[in-house]
């Protein structure tokens, strides 16, 4: 038999910032916690709205499965006496069990010999018995990026807890967090249905909370409610000559800020639109939490839209949005003239009081390093990008001037949001060509997981030297993320590094990009106290990590990638190009026959000294043909490795390593004359060094069929 549970954790207002990450681990949490304890069950749901999080676990079974346990107690030979009978050894450890030792029975311990012991079944117990201890459990393992203790209570929670119910069935399961018992209560939404909510079953609990408490507890139910309603009135109010504009992330922010929703249509003065559209429409999403609505032409127009967390609106709460909105126009409006009096020389000065982090400069210091690190990158990069006139050099040393500018002008210290925006934005109307203005913005690009990458490769340099410039001075001032502290997003610029260099097909060796970044600190600051002679390589494992998690979400062999980092290969590019050969390699080809040649050689020269190869000293057939071989495909693999056909370097391994294989099969390495061992030793040393120009192969996990 099977019953349906739910479990509500009821809470003060939930911060949207953090309340996805926390509830995404409820369900694997729940899942896991019941199959530890035998219990079977049908489908998890997880749901959260602005003062609750909600389980739903459909068919979980009402009795626990019975286990089989093997109890064992001492090795038959001490325990059975020459004559077959159990000794005291015997009978104490029956008495243990509550048996005669005529019910032991022989077990055999793998590698330890005959124990005597006995099989036991656990019967499984009644399934509400055991759901208070996995509940509780399970809602203490929650995290989330923000906790808090409340009143004099030791558990830390995302917010306080002020009730939970827990059904199943229609049997309350008791537990208790502090000061708050679970029944069979819940409560509405906030101001539409104070009193308290009886749920009968589980099976009624939506029904309930949606009828009688004017609460939606899905959060996608939420969002397509919300995307009806504008469809509607773009439909019936607009007649298709305006639309909102919806940023997602907003969407989903808005959808968890509200338990029951209804859009409204605002209007701002028109006084406001000369206001430049991308300026006008951060401020509307991001600060006021409002959806801006555009024409067909792609104008921004006076009216916007509002979520109401409720049902109704008597016209209060459209008025109130409007005055609110009016005010933060008022006042970006006042900034905005205020900064039209100035230009990018002007504020390019006041960086220069602004800290970039202490030891490390000021912004205008900062800015100075972006300008050569993006002519480091450029100059490095493929000749296409530059262009017949160096264009594209004019396009960085103009835009790295100029990125940060925007930091100290008045409209970005009221609204910081708007960085970048206002720096585009103030570039365009100065004239300056559209890649500059473009980089301005795009160079803080990607700012949060998901978010879209720099369309324009000036935009995608400059992004680069930013988030290179930032990670690398941090790491030398010892401000190295460890655990889940990361109080400078460092990992996000990484991700962000990664994700612009495989997007642009940049194929820079980021080894030596670190080492000139460095390079630019040293020559500006003493840092010789916090920075370590591994700190360049520290940078790199850290930036690797990040492409190393890429490859983890996709479920691709970490083994693959151990083996090309093995190479010493520092683009991420030619990293990524050199995955991707093998892996597709190893679909269509048994890669043993270069693994187990480079291995072997491996093997043998580990810890040896090497010298050069005297070809004097040949007395075999087959090394002679592996040295030649050796000389033969060393020019070939060079052209190889610059022309990145990997797939033509595997081929080739492979049929050198049938060449390595005769020459095991053959020669002797170690033979008696130390000078003739050491002369072959030195050759399986360039054996490996030719495989290590592509992988280390022994790093790869081979199955045994």
């Amino acid at each position: 038999m099977e019953k349906d549970l739910v479990l509500e954790i009821g809470t003060e207002e939930l911060p949207p910032s953090c309340i996805r990450d926390g509830v995404a681990s409820f369900k694997a949490l729940l899942e896991k916690n019941l199959a530890s304890n035998r219990i079977d069950f049908g489908e998890v749901s997880v749901f959260h709205s602005p003062r609750r999080i909600i389980a739903y676990i459909k068919d979980i079974s009402v009795l626990q499965k019975s286990e089989e346990k093997v109890v064992t107690g001492p090795p038959k030979n001490i325990s059975i006496g020459p004559d077959g009978r159990p000794n005291q050894a015997a009978s104490g450890f029956a008495k243990s069990l509550g048996i005669s030792t005529s019910d032991l029975e022989d077990i055999e311990i793998k590698g330890k010999g005959i124990y005597l012991g006995k099989k036991i079944i656990q019967k499984g117990k009644n399934t509400a018995e055991i759901l208070p201890g996995i509940l509780k459990d399970t809602i203490l393992s929650l995290t989330f990026k923000k906790q808090m203790y409340w009143g004099d209570h030791q558990t830390r929670f995302v917010r306080p807890i002020r009730w939970m119910l827990a059904l199943f069935g229609s049997e309350v399961i008791n537990l208790s967090i502090e000061n708050v018992k679970s029944d069979r209560f819940t409560y509405g939404h906030r101001t539409l249905n104070t009193s308290p909510l009886r749920i009968e079953d589980a099976s009624n609990y939506f029904q309930v909370l949606e009828k009688d408490g004017n609460a939606i507890a899905d959060p996608q139910k939420r969002s397509d409610m919300i995307s009806s309603q504008i469809k509607k009135i773009e439909r019936d109010r607009w007649k298709g000559k305006q639309r909102a504009l919806i940023d997602e992330k907003l969407l989903e922010e808005v959808v968890d800020l509200i338990e029951i929703p209804n859009v409204l249509v605002g209007e701002f003065p028109s006084d406001f639109l000369y206001i430049p559209a991308d300026i006008l429409i951060e401020a509307i999403q991001y600060h006021q939490k409002y959806f801006p609505v555009i024409d067909n032409n792609g104008k921004v127009t006076t009216d916007f839209l509002i979520v109401q967390n409720g049902i109704s609106d008597n016209g209060s709460i459209n008025k109130g949005n409007e005055r609110v909105l009016k005010a933060r126009l008022s006042d970006a409006a006042f900034f905005y003239e205020q900064d039209r009096k100035h230009d990018f020389s002007y504020w390019e000065k006041k960086l220069e009081g602004v800290i970039f982090y202490f030891g490390l400069g000021n912004m205008s210091d900062k800015q100075r390093r972006l300008k050569d690190i993006s002519l480091y990158i450029v100059d490095k990069l493929d000749k296409k990008l530059q262009g017949p006139d160096g264009a594209a050099r004019e396009d960085l040393i103009n835009a790295s001037a100029m990125c940060k500018c925007d930091l100290v002008t008045n409209l970005v210290v009221e609204f910081p949001e708007l960085q970048g925006v206002v720096g585009r934005e103030y570039s365009k109307e100065r004239g300056n060509a559209g890649a500059v203005s473009s980089a301005v913005f795009e160079h803080y690009l990607p700012r949060f997981a998901g978010d879209s990458l720099p369309e324009t490769d000036t935009g995608k340099i400059l992004s680069l030297a930013d988030k290179i410039d930032t990670i690398t001075g941090m790491f030398m001032v010892g401000n190295i993320p460890s655990g889940s502290e990361d109080p400078f997003v460092l990992r996000r610029k990484a991700s962000g590094i990664v994700r612009s260099i495989l997007e642009g097909n940049y194929d820079i060796d980021l080894k030596a990009l670190i080492d000139f970044t460095m390079s630019l600190y040293s020559d500006s600051f003493d840092l010789k106290k916090s920075c370590g002679d591994d700190t360049a390589q520290k940078i790199f494992d850290f930036i690797i990590a990040r492409y190393r998690f890429l490859l983890d979400r996709q479920d691709r062999r970490m083994d693959i990638l151990e083996a090309v980092l093995g190479s010493g290969c520092g683009s991420i590019t030619d990293i990524d190009m050199r995955f991707k050969a093998i892996e597709e390699y190893i679909l269509k080809n048994d890669i043993k026959s270069i693994v187990w040649p480079m291995s072997r050689s491996q093997n043998i020269i580990a810890k040896k000294q090497f010298g050069n190869i005297d070809s004097g000293l040949f007395t075999e057939e087959y090394e002679k043909k592996l040295f030649n071989s050796l000389k033969d495909i060393k020019g070939k693999t060079a052209i190889l490795i610059k022309n990145r056909d990997y797939t033509a370097l595997l081929t080739g391994m492979e049929k050198f390593g049938k060449v390595v294989d005769a020459f095991f099969d053959e020669v002797l390495v170690m033979d008696k004359d130390p000078s003739v061992k050491a002369n072959r030793i030195n050759i399986l040393k360039e054996v490996v060094d030719y495989y290590l120009n592509m992988a280390d192969f022994s790093k790869l996990v081979i199955e045994n069929n």
